[in-house]
């Protein structure tokens, strides 16, 4: 069979795991090669051996229920070469994935789902790349790894199903219009209707905790981070990032100072240290933490390189931009004022980002926000939490914001950014008004001088420029 190959090409690798697709005349095949390179594994198959070929088994069991899934071809295994090595090797079908937050497919999707249901399939890993829309109009199952034959089909278990299917296939932004299309088609035939409410909170579940297991790879060993334990130097890096102790040791020595003496730059590398003490929080190992948190929630910030400890000193190490600016140089910088008013709103909705993914910054002022080819970026991650927030918090944030943006900012440009900023919230008159004066009155609780903000000298420019047009 595979002497018939006339061209091969990688569509997925890891240490782990490699997925080739091969052309022969007769069509297009898929070959998976699994390596038990890890110890845990090794034990997983020494104790089930029967998930070595679970996909294998799954495909024939899809197949005589009649769900259409790839065809499979052939299996084996290695039982030489170090570490143990299996395949399989399936036919490839012709079509093409279905995209994200496609109105047109959403009703047959939820055909789709309730046809599963109907047959007892529960596929755990349903997302949009395990399965293929072909040219009938026929969804096909391709990654059958995860799929389970339960005896019955509870709610709970059907809601979290499709909880996944519209995490994986509908942004959760404004997730309604998709999946009352999507439950159209699926509450048909059931036992029992599902409603909106229930789905949409179990695909925020999925995705909360997507969030935190993607989060948690930072401090474990995996294809994108790796955990260093040696003599001289402990903590966390990239894989792709080959700093030791001796080159921490030069960047203490000919680093240039960015903030002080905790803060440095050295060959486009921010450093930032602190002296290890009891009952005192560590800064960089919740900076380094933080870092890819935020990054899995597609929040700007530098990209994170290392966490290490050495000589009793605790370093977290990101990338240094080039060309970057405080926020306020940034605004200071520009001239046209329809330039300005689109940074702003790109601000707003940034900060709507944080807000809405349940991020809060503390210490959320202009010096921690740098920008870079007009976008913004978070730094200073130490005192970021990710939690429920409160409409107290939210507006201590925008207070914040206001105390430590200069006076580059008139009054009108800050109610335009938080009409920006409230857009999709639509509030009434008197909801902006009552919004208003809670960030003045807190604004004005604050040290202002320091980012040379003048109330006063704001006023009077107000003033002077006259009533202009309504906001």
């Amino acid at each position: 069979m595979l002497s018939k190959v006339n061209e091969c090409r990688v569509v997925k690798e890891n240490h782990r795991r490699q997925v080739y697709h091969l052309r022969t005349p007769a069509g297009g095949l898929f070959l998976k090669r699994s390596s038990l390179v890890r110890s845990k594994d090794r034990l997983r198959h020494f104790l089930l051996p029967r998930r070595r070929w679970a996909e294998w088994r799954n495909l024939h069991r899809l197949r005589q229920a009649r769900v259409p899934a790839a065809r499979p071809l052939a299996k084996g295994q290695s039982k030489i070469s170090r570490p143990k090595s299996y395949f399989l090797l399936t036919e490839q079908v012709a079509g093409s994935h279905i995209p994200i937050n496609s109105l047109v497919n959403a009703r047959s999707l939820g055909q789709y789902a309730a046809f599963l249901h109907r047959r007892r399939v529960y596929h755990a890993d349903l997302n949009r790349k395990n399965f293929i829309l072909n040219s009938n109009g026929q969804l096909y199952l391709l990654d059958a790894q995860e799929v389970f034959f339960p005896p019955w089909m509870p709610h709970r278990l059907r809601v979290n199903n499709l909880g996944r299917i519209i995490f994986n296939l509908c942004a959760l932004d404004d997730p309604e219009p998709w999946v009352t299309e999507f439950l159209e088609g699926y509450n048909q035939g059931l036992f029992k209707n599902v409603n909106v409410c229930e789905v949409i909170e179990a695909a925020r579940g999925h995705q909360h905790r997507r969030f935190r297991s993607r989060s948690k790879r930072c401090c474990k060993n995996s294809t994108e981070f790796e955990i260093l334990k040696n003599q001289h130097l402990h903590g966390y890096k990239r894989r792709d990032f080959s700093w030791e102790a001796r080159d921490l040791q030069l960047a203490e020595n000919q680093g240039k100072s960015l903030k002080g003496a905790h803060v440095i730059g050295y060959q486009g590398v921010c450093i930032k240290k602190q002296r290890r003490k009891f009952f005192h929080q560590n800064r960089c190992l919740a900076s380094w933490k933080m870092s890819q948190a935020l990054a899995v929630r597609g929040i700007p910030v530098p990209r994170s390189l290392g966490y290490f400890e050495f000589k009793n000193q605790s370093y977290f190490l990101a990338e240094l931009l080039d060309d970057r600016l405080h926020l306020n140089a940034y605004l200071s910088s520009l001239s046209d004022e329809r330039v300005k008013r689109q940074a702003l709103k790109k601000l707003a909705l940034w900060l709507r980002t944080f807000h809405d993914t349940d991020v809060w910054q503390r210490d959320f002022k202009s010096s921690n926000i740098l920008c870079r080819n007009s976008d913004y970026f978070m730094v200073d991650l130490d005192g970021v939490r990710i939690r429920r927030l409160s409409d107290h918090n939210k507006i201590y944030n925008l207070a914040q914001l206001n105390a430590s943006v200069s006076n580059t900012l008139s009054i009108k440009d800050r109610l335009r950014f938080y009409q920006y900023y409230s857009a999709d919230y639509r509030p009434t008159r008197q909801q902006r008004r009552t919004v208003y004066r809670k960030v003045w009155d807190i604004t004005n609780t604050k040290n202002t001088k320091i980012y040379d903000l003048d109330f006063a000298e704001l006023l009077e420019s107000q003033i002077k420029a006259g009533p202009g047009k309504k906001i």
